[in-house]
């Protein structure tokens, strides 16, 4: 199999979500935004908006209200800094959210060439309304209304080191056409909690939802 460095970066990845109080250069948050502004989007319209975040209160901020979609909301606002990636949905109408989560997977690649570790912590919200995560990390940061939130990605040194498994190549692949396959991959299974999960119990079930939808 043909194997180069940026292989090697993408199989090396992993979602990290406890973090060490060590910091993050400005220099590296840079670095990470800059592989951010490269990624692609729809007619080139570029429609990002970076919010960097690292005041300690905006931090435990963004924190209390992640803990609303992820069990690793505590590591998370450890990370000495969060980038919000958040779009201007009239830039580019039809693919704002493939903008933004093109631009978010560059960061998370970049932060793994530099030796750091980061998560995507999904917040858009297709029908956002005012008790949305969404709304709340927008209102957080003061991002205008045309601007939506597609992800958090915390950014730090990584408290733990995380493996991780792929389903196959065979089993996913189809040539030419769909082709139904009766019997799973044998050599993959979904994977049990990571530390953070066990080090962040209290949330590790999917949220209940509410009657109005909200989650509860």
């Amino acid at each position: 199999m043909i194997d180069n460095a940026v292989l090697r970066g993408i199989r090396q990845r992993r979602s990290i979500r406890n973090f060490t109080s060590d910091p993050v250069t400005d220099e590296q948050v840079e670095a990470i935004l800059e592989a951010a502004r490269w990624a692609p989007s729809g007619l080139n319209s570029q429609p990002w908006e970076f919010i960097v975040v690292r005041d300690p209160a905006l931090r435990a901020g963004l924190g209390s209200i992640l803990k609303r979609v992820t069990f690793a909301w505590g590591g998370m606002a450890a990370a000495p800094a969060s980038i919000v990636v958040a779009v201007d949905q009239t830039r580019d109408p039809d693919h704002f959210v493939e903008d933004g989560a093109v631009a978010a997977q560059n960061m998370c690649l970049a932060a793994q060439s530099l030796g750091l570790g980061s998560a995507w912590a999904g917040v858009y919200a297709p029908r956002k309304t005012r008790n949305s995560v969404e709304t709340a990390v927008s209102a957080l940061v003061g991002l205008p209304p045309t601007c939506r939130v597609i992800a958090v990605v915390p950014v730090g040194v990584g408290r733990h080191s995380t493996t991780a498994t792929r389903r196959s190549l065979a089993e996913m692949t189809h040539l030419d056409r769909y082709t139904a396959r009766r019997q799973p991959d044998p050599e993959w299974s979904p994977e049990p909690p990571s530390d953070d999960a066990r080090e962040f119990p209290m949330i590790v079930k999917s949220p209940s939802l509410t009657e109005s939808g909200r989650i509860a």
